[in-house]
């Protein structure tokens, strides 16, 4: 969803919000006025999906198709000091209990 900044009219305050496409922001903070006009500037994206985690599973994954363990804990490790992610963490743990290393 979308960020967007917006200005009061009541107050002058701006502030930004996570609005649906085509919704209008709730209310503005700092005195509750609805009417509030949207700033033009290059909208902000919150991303919620994580393509860099599902990439790295597969990664994984595939050197273990291919037998290849070691080249899959070397690899999850790596990947588990790069990407701040507890799926990616979890993935090189379980590695580390089943291959014994």
């Amino acid at each position: 969803m979308p960020i967007y900044e917006y200005e009061c009219a009541s107050c002058g305050g701006i502030f930004e919000a996570i609005v649906d496409i085509g919704g209008a922001p709730s209310k503005c903070p700092a005195c509750g006025s609805r009417e509030c006009k949207k700033l033009i500037g290059a909208p902000a994206v919150h991303v919620k999906v994580d393509h860099a985690t599902a990439r790295i599973e597969k990664r994984v994954k595939d050197y273990l198709k291919d037998g290849k363990v070691s080249d899959a804990v070397r690899f999850a490790d790596k990947a588990a000091s790069m990407v701040k992610s507890d799926r990616v963490k979890r993935v090189a743990d379980r590695l580390h209990e089943r291959s014994g290393k």
